[in-house]
């Protein structure tokens, strides 16, 4: 088994697990080119999917004769859905290795939202005390999220919001009972629960149905007092739409660890858009928890694939 590594984030703790696995077999490569270089030869890949793209799409679709399975070190794989593998190749993601910290980014940014936090700062900085924010100030309880997306991420955020007394709808395209939401409904029935809700959270995968699925039309659904949080993928989001939405006041804020594109352009008005904060992809970053959880999945994955056992978090591309 000759298997190739690319990997920014655990990378330390990959090449440790892997190694133990593979020994000489295990080679590491530091830049594209690097993987592009040694594809041909492999027949395991482990890399994240935002390169599978541009030259590495094109080394995997045409020159990777002896693939058998790409590792995706992350929860997404919408290049390799969008972009497809070669006959026989199987592509496994993470699992909900990323799930406890992307979970909780998410609600991190709605409460730096429902809590007032920015204007506190704000006060912090000027050294003035001043409590007018008080009457903006709310909290989960009593309130309706939307979770739109049910996969193990959505399913995280779903299960903080409830301990925080939201009362959950879990938004997933065939809408099936799922004992983490306090009802769920089909990707179908959009409308009715944006209209519902407090809060929505995206954990949906960027595909032609979702893209650009929160646009202007959908926007207009929600409430006043509504807050959108994406930890998913920019694409989803009409950012143009959401610039708008947010300086009329059609909803009330926003949060996103995700943009389309990243990073998002000096220049792009989403940045001055009121009442919304953005942070750089960062949402899976959890230190050492993060990193052992990704390294896990992955190691155990490879043990699987050298016994020729079933592999783990198979994904549909």
């Amino acid at each position: 088994m000759r298997a190739v590594l690319y990997a920014t984030l655990a990378k330390a703790d990959l090449v440790k697990k892997l190694s133990a696995i593979l020994g000489d077999d295990l080679k590491v490569v530091d830049t594209p080119e690097q993987l592009v270089a040694a594809i041909p030869e492999a027949d395991a890949l482990f890399m994240g999917d935002m390169l599978y793209v541009g030259q590495t799409r094109e080394a995997i679709l045409n020159t990777a004769k002896r693939l058998k399975w790409i590792q995706i070190l992350t929860a997404g794989y919408d290049n390799a859905k969008q972009y497809g593998v070669p006959a026989g190749v199987q592509v496994t993601n993470v699992g909900d290795a990323l799930a406890p910290g992307v979970g909780l980014h998410a609600i991190s940014l709605l409460l730096t939202l429902q809590r007032q936090v920015p204007f506190f700062l704000k006060n912090q900085e000027k050294h003035g005390w001043d409590r007018s924010a008080s009457a903006k100030a709310v909290i989960p309880l009593g309130q309706t999220c939307a979770v739109l997306g049910f996969g193990y991420i959505g399913r995280e955020i779903a299960r903080l919001m409830r301990a925080m007394g939201s009362h959950v709808i879990g938004v997933s395209r065939s809408g099936a009972p799922d004992s983490g939401a306090d009802e769920m409904q089909p990707m179908a029935k959009l409308d009715d629960v944006l209209k519902r809700a407090d809060s929505i959270m995206i954990s949906l995968p960027l595909d032609n149905a979702t893209h650009h699925l929160i646009n202007a039309r959908t926007l207009s659904l929600c409430k006043k007092n509504a807050i959108i949080v994406n930890i998913a993928r920019g694409g989803i989001i009409d950012q143009i739409a959401l610039t708008e939405a947010l300086k009329n006041g059609t909803i009330a804020g926003a949060g996103l660890d995700v943009t389309d594109p990243e990073p998002l352009p000096p220049e792009h008005p989403l940045w001055d858009a009121p009442n919304l904060y953005i942070s750089p992809h960062f949402a899976g970053a959890a230190g050492a928890i993060t990193t052992d959880r990704i390294s896990e999945a992955a190691a155990q994955n490879c043990e699987r694939f050298k016994r020729g056992d079933a592999l783990q978090n198979v994904v549909k591309v």
